[in-house]
């Protein structure tokens, strides 16, 4: 649990620093735009093709999803790359809404699996590589990020960043009462839900959790949605490691920095 100072580390380092150097920037970058958005979602499309034995006579293994495209997101062996697809959204959202919006493996920092792989074939005279597992990543970037958004499709399988998004809520402190004395601004963590998704853990989230939640139906409609949930969050030049965070006597929702 966050202890008022969210001092958050890979390898002896901040993962405030670490963002600072690896979060991809927009194409007119300064102090004036430093707005790092977390972006979470799945990584994998979910494929008939693998579910269904008579899957191979579908025009498409995939469902028609507002984020991925089956003729551009698909990975060398076939297999769909919503990852691809979560690139692309942040693509767009630094380009058009001048922010450094980013997702997990965009910063260079080993799972534990990954970094005993690469500890196999280093050399001797290589320091050993440090692992962090990715949920403890997921909340370090969220921590130290000024907006979270978490997105849900039809079209993705969701098994794993359905289980980060409860982890990570509940380390920010957003469950409804929950007397913290610190925690990270609700209005500052944004879950959007493709109309055609459904799950009705994901849909009452925002019954547990003092967090934004909005729907969409198409990719043009969740942009001007998460452009006028940005306008309405107040970008500031830092000051301090985690200007979106707020210590308090008692639970608040509060967005000023």
């Amino acid at each position: 649990m966050f202890d008022g100072e969210t001092n958050f580390q890979y390898n002896e380092r901040p993962i405030s620093d670490i963002l600072a150097e690896q979060a991809p920037a927009p194409p007119k970058f300064s102090t004036h735009n430093d707005f790092t958005v977390y972006v979470m979602g799945p990584y994998t499309a979910f494929n008939a093709e693998v579910a269904y034995d008579d899957a191979d006579t579908l025009r498409t293994p995939f469902q028609n999803d507002p984020l991925f495209d089956p003729d551009k997101h698909i990975t060398n062996d076939s297999k769909g790359d919503m990852e691809q697809a979560l690139r692309d959204f942040c693509t767009n959202l630094r380009e058009n809404l001048n922010c450094r919006a980013f997702i997990a493996t965009d910063i260079d920092i080993p799972t534990h699996e990954q970094a005993e792989k690469q500890n196999e074939i280093r050399s001797d005279d290589e320091p050993a590589v440090e692992g962090m597992d990715p949920l403890a990543q997921s909340v370090a970037f969220a921590a130290h990020s000024d907006a979270v958004i978490f997105l849900f499709t039809r079209g993705g399988l969701t098994t794993g960043v359905s289980a980060e998004t409860g982890g990570i809520l509940g380390e920010c402190h957003l469950r409804r009462g929950n007397p913290a004395l610190t925690h990270k601004p609700g209005q500052r963590v944004g879950l959007y839900l493709d109309e055609s998704f459904s799950s009705a853990t994901i849909d009452e989230l925002p019954k547990g959790y003092d967090i934004q939640y909005d729907s969409f139906s198409t990719k043009s409609d969740l942009h001007e949605k998460v452009r006028n949930w940005f306008d309405s969050l107040d970008r500031q030049t830092r000051d301090r490691d985690l200007p979106a965070f707020i210590p308090g006597e008692t639970y608040s929702s509060e967005t000023d920095s």
